[in-house]
């Protein structure tokens, strides 16, 4: 049975309001593993550099714990759409601000602001697609979700290991500030994304 021209239409719009999601998944996976699998690289103690690396991933995924259900009650009270925008600019703030303080004494701190505006993307994101997908095709929509997280997660290591080679931790931050500006304008630009997440608190 073909598709009628309504049908078509409005599976155009869902993918176009979706995909700002999908990207953001893919900012949030992809700015923990690229850095995380090159923390203590300069260090040639093995011990050290476990330890480092163990403190720093703790850091960002320890704010995530703390702060997702915030952030989701959050959305529940303002909406979701405001809550990824602000997680998206937050990460791109922090990352911007690593690369201006140009001191390897604040990475910890990075990290840590890193790992608070991450915690926004999860339950925003996760609102927003159970809003825009129909019932037959959530779980697809869901799974795509949890692709492109894993594409972030994959390409995070390899990606993230050539930016520092090059130019060190500076060029990886300004790298993932770009990224999450990007990503946020594109979400905020989206037409069919804004009218998707219009939203009145109850």
């Amino acid at each position: 049975m073909s598709s009628t021209p309504e049908s078509e239409g409005s599976r155009r719009r869902e993918l176009t309001a979706i995909r700002p999601l999908f990207a953001a998944g893919f900012v949030t996976a992809f700015g923990a593993h690229s850095i995380a699998a090159n923390l203590g690289a300069a260090s040639s103690d093995l011990a050290t550099h476990l330890l480092a690396l163990g403190v720093l991933l703790a850091l960002y995924d320890g704010a995530e714990v703390l702060l997702k259900p915030v952030f989701g009650s959050l959305a529940d009270r303002i909406g979701p759409r405001p809550v990824l925008l602000g997680g998206l600019l937050g990460f791109a703030a922090a990352s911007a601000a690593f690369v201006l303080a140009s001191d390897p004494a604040w990475l910890g701190v990075a990290r840590f602001a890193q790992g608070a505006a991450a915690a926004a993307f999860s339950p925003a994101a996760g609102a927003m697609i159970a809003r825009i997908a129909p019932d037959r095709r959530r779980g697809r929509a869901f799974g795509s979700y949890g692709a492109w997280k894993g594409l972030g997660y994959t390409l995070g290591p390899i990606l993230g290991g050539v930016l520092i080679s090059v130019g060190g931790y500076g060029l990886l931050f300004g790298a993932l500030t770009v990224l999450a500006l990007v990503v946020a304008g594109w979400a905020d630009g989206t037409g069919d994304f804004q009218e998707s997440f219009a939203y009145s608190s109850p």
